[in-house]
């Protein structure tokens, strides 16, 4: 590109225009995540964070084994029932085994938002790498003799396919990405409880899914990079100081600064019916750094 020259004047003037610039623009949202999303895609420090996450989880394989269960839903019941059950690992997909950073950075790219049109595209391609760990973490887990679920938001279709049609192609394509990474148990259906799946699983809420899970299984450990992968938020608020002590015993966090439902929380019922796109994106974004804490 070619280098531009800006005397005082020409400075002024830019500042003038931009002084008068509506206060949010379209692409705003897209240059807040830039930062995030960079520092997922480059910093050494991210890849070591998630390594750390499955090589403390790895370390703690044979006391997962013990007495207890992580999922909230088998809270309560008998220990003589949970004993008898074999166990299982449950993982979210997105950004906890599967990095989706590049679908991202098409988004921040192209100054656009997320749609759930490119989104299944991106699903489709089936490219998503592995988190680092998470392959040999869960190796590692099925050599152990958990059996390993994929717990996650992508979905079947909610209207009925055609006849002969594939049910859920995200799904299928789910499952040729994680095959091909080599992940444990990803070659059976039954590995993955999609959003849709059922008629009990049309919600984000993945509580549905997790106590499907229990009715078979010992849930020892829960993996996600979300608070919504182990509990919702509103349970956690209530119970924190009860749950906290989870969190790497049988309950894995990998970090995500780009995106969840942290971020919905702190935007939630700012946009009113009658707001434009841009309207909304405009408030969104006044919600969050007004929230911005500068005070110890």
């Amino acid at each position: 590109m070619r280098a531009m020259r800006i005397n005082g004047a020409t400075a002024a003037c830019i500042g003038v225009i931009l002084a008068f610039a509506p206060a949010v623009r379209a692409d705003d949202t897209a240059r807040e995540q830039l930062n995030g999303l960079l520092w997922m895609q480059t910093a050494a420090e991210y890849a070591a964070l998630a390594s750390q996450v499955y090589a403390q989880a790895t370390a703690q394989l044979p006391t997962l084994a013990a007495p207890g269960s992580a999922a909230l839903e088998q809270w309560g019941a008998a220990s003589g029932s949970l004993a008898a059950l074999p166990t299982a690992i449950v993982l979210d997909v997105d950004d906890t085994i599967l990095d989706n950073s590049y679908y991202q950075a098409r988004l921040v790219r192209d100054r656009q938002e997320y749609k759930a049109a490119s989104w299944s595209a991106w699903v489709q391609e089936a490219a998503a790498t592995a988190i680092p760990g998470a392959r040999e973490f869960l190796r590692a887990a099925r050599g152990a003799g958990h059996r390993i679920f994929y717990l996650t938001n992508r979905e079947c279709p909610l209207t009925p396919e055609p006849a002969g049609a594939d049910p859920c192609p995200q799904r299928t394509a789910t499952m040729r990405n994680l095959v091909a990474l080599g992940f444990p148990d990803a070659d059976k259906v039954n590995s993955y409880l999609m959003r849709n799946g059922t008629p009990e699983w049309r919600t984000s809420d993945k509580g549905s899914r997790r106590a499907a899970i229990a009715r078979q299984y010992r849930i020892v450990a829960l993996f996600g990079d979300d608070l919504r992968d182990f509990v919702e938020r509103d349970v956690f608020a209530a119970r924190r100081a009860e749950l906290m002590p989870m969190f790497g015993a049988r309950w894995f966090v990998l970090p995500n600064p780009v995106y969840g439902s942290w971020e919905r929380e702190i935007v939630a019922k700012v946009c009113g019916e009658k707001d434009t796109a841009r309207a909304c994106q405009r408030k969104q974004l006044e919600r969050k750094y007004s929230v911005l804490d500068t005070v110890p």
